[in-house]
């Protein structure tokens, strides 16, 4: 053969050997959908080709490394858990990859009324992040400042929500999300009512962690804040039992009489005003009661035995209250 044919037979090879690649580049692949394929971060592009082809994504790792190159994308293929359409060709992958879309995120729940200790635990069960990594920084003065907050501790700074998170998010990231999520709940509007009433962001906080603590009805939420301020108003103590629950070291439990004695400025039996902070994170419902408070008189509430309470204006109301609710708890 001479030069000419065989020159000839290797523009055919690459024609033939080319057309199949670019049939396998454009040809889409189906894969199970159902299955997260996860792309650790620090991946090479190499690890990523085979990860994509043990899972069926690709065809050929070859094809998808030279595509990647070629289309100058192989420095922003992004880490993640990806949950990928069931139909693809290696340049909607890659085009995955680059934006990051597709992910298949975890839903985290924080619920209403927890302390930072107790959010922290159900973070840990939920995803992984450790609790004690989420306790440290919720004390830490500056990540605290870098979330533009001026407070001891983001107690009463974590928003109860859902969240949906990617799979390999930090403990910093976490915290940023949910005091960020409780930022943005104090709208223009709040923070005009808030400046209207003279109060600040954490002294709102902090009364909303009171109502949290006292009631999960939304009809009495505005009631109780209510009875707090009128009490303040008054120079009463606020004598309220979420205070109580936050020092007491083996809570939530029942309170006994020696509890209310134990020194600290956290103690509303002992200690008159706001404690110095909130003593569990509120919801919305129960920041807005702090913000917008029922107008009325009383100045006392007990349980009624029903999951409610029975409010009172004066002291000699409130004591037939009591004795009701203790009649009911004997008689149970």
């Amino acid at each position: 053969m001479n030069i000419r044919k065989l020159l000839l037979v290797l523009l055919a090879l690459v024609i033939v050997t080319g057309g199949a690649g670019l049939y396998l580049t454009f040809s889409p692949v189906t894969n199970d959908a159902d299955t997260p394929v996860e792309i650790p971060s620090g991946t090479s592009l190499r690890g990523i080709a085979g990860i994509l082809s043990d899972y069926g994504v690709i065809r050929s790792e070859m094809l998808f490394i030279a595509a990647t190159k070629i289309g100058g994308s192989s420095g922003r293929l992004q880490s993640g858990l990806y949950r990928f359409p069931r139909r693809l060709a290696i340049p909607d992958v890659i085009t995955i990859l680059s934006e990051g879309s597709h992910q298949a995120y975890l839903e985290v729940t924080v619920r209403e009324g927890l302390t930072i200790h107790q959010i922290a635990e159900e973070i840990e069960e939920q995803i992984d992040i450790p609790a004690d990594s989420i306790r440290t920084l919720s004390r830490d003065p500056a990540f605290i400042a870098s979330c533009g907050l001026d407070v001891p501790s983001l107690e009463g700074y974590l928003l109860p929500e859902t969240y949906r998170v990617r799979y390999d998010i930090t403990a910093s990231s976490m915290l940023r999300r949910l005091v960020t999520s409780m930022q943005e709940i104090f709208t223009a509007e709040r923070r005009r009512r808030m400046r209207a009433m003279g109060r600040s962001m954490h002294e709102i906080l902090t009364m909303a962690s009171l109502v949290e603590g006292e009631t999960r009805l939304d009809r009495e939420r505005e009631t109780v804040a209510g009875v707090y301020y009128n009490r303040l108003r008054r120079g009463m103590l606020l004598q309220a039992d979420p205070t109580i629950q936050y020092i007491i070291p083996d809570g939530p439990r029942r309170l006994l009489y020696r509890d209310l004695s134990i020194n600290s400025p956290y103690n509303t039996y002992m200690y008159p005003g706001l404690p110095p902070g909130p003593v569990n994170n509120p919801g919305e419902a129960s920041i807005i009661a702090a913000l917008y408070p029922e107008s009325h008189d009383y100045l006392y509430f007990v349980a009624d035995g029903s999951g409610g309470h029975r409010f009172s204006r004066t002291i000699e109301e409130h004591n037939k209250a009591v004795a009701a609710y203790r009649r009911i708890q004997r008689n149970r």
